[in-house]
């Protein structure tokens, strides 16, 4: 992920620790439904029901892809990402930032300190 990239949507990735002394890693960024819907996604399910998709979008000029978590929907099209979150108005993000963000995010989670692990 670039430092452009970084700037522009105020991306900070956090390990936290909770009242057990257990990590918790989050997500920081300047757009809350990207915030949410990256909190929500774990390296396993990114690698096997995120990242297709995305390639999906990138390669398949018309394509309008769903995915999501419990919490945000999104459609993945072409040139960009639009997440929907209950009766909030849509916002989207392009494709190819938001590739580049989840792989960021799929790789922090993956680095020590583990998600769950005690400090």
């Amino acid at each position: 992920m670039t430092e452009d990239l970084i700037k522009k949507y105020q991306i900070n990735f956090q390990n936290k620790l909770d009242k057990y002394l257990t990590v918790d890693k989050w997500p920081f960024t300047n757009n809350g439904d990207l915030t949410l819907f990256l909190y929500n996604w774990g390296p396993t399910e990114i690698d096997t029901l995120l990242l297709p998709d995305i390639e999906q979008g990138l390669i398949n000029p018309n394509a309008q892809i769903d995915n999501g978590s419990e919490t945000i929907s999104i459609l993945i099209y072409k040139n960009n990402v639009t997440f929907y979150q209950g009766d909030d108005p849509p916002s989207s993000i392009p494709l190819h930032d938001f590739k580049s963000i989840v792989l960021a995010w799929r790789n922090f989670l993956t680095t020590l300190p583990l998600n769950g692990n005690k400090n």
